[in-house]
């Protein structure tokens, strides 16, 4: 989403961010001092939001200005701090759970911020897609054989 069209000021903007991403940190934190206190396991994301996920923060940030700090968004903030900004969007705008609908149904007014984000980075948000779509692809021809006859290639007598 294109600055010009936010509701809301720049600094309002980047002071909902600053929240969000402390409260994504804080659960992280959380987490990973549950991880290594029971399981002895380290977490599997880093504890500060990634740039990916701060793009994300940031466009919620100019769809919902300072209600992203309210009580009915908790989930989507769970889910980011649990899964990652980019599951989050995948689940918003692809999910098909119960949960994914939930989200969906908080961040429906985000829905073409997240497209955008989408088409900005398609590697990132939907790497899961390319890799299924490769097997589909068409594959680049063989490259020639090292000189061998093509008779003898295919004769199956001992030699």
């Amino acid at each position: 989403m294109s600055p010009g069209n936010s509701r809301f000021s720049d600094a309002e903007v980047a002071r909902v961010t600053l929240l969000l991403d402390d409260a994504v940190t804080q659960r992280r934190r959380a987490s990973a001092a549950r991880l290594s206190t029971y399981c002895g396991a380290a977490p599997n994301r880093p504890i500060k939001p990634t740039r990916t996920e701060l793009a994300v923060l940031t466009a919620l940030a100019h769809v919902y200005g300072s209600s992203l700090t309210d009580e009915r968004f908790i989930p989507v903030i769970e889910c980011i701090a649990d899964c990652g900004a980019v599951e989050m969007v995948q689940r918003a705008l692809w999910g098909e759970g119960l949960d994914d609908a939930r989200i969906s149904t908080l961040l429906l007014d985000a829905c073409a911020a997240l497209d955008i984000l989408v088409g900005t980075w398609p590697k990132v948000f939907m790497a899961e897609a390319h890799t299924q779509l490769a097997g589909f692809r068409p594959r680049p021809p063989a490259p020639p054989d090292s000189g061998e006859d093509d008779e003898r290639k295919y004769d199956d007598r001992p030699e």
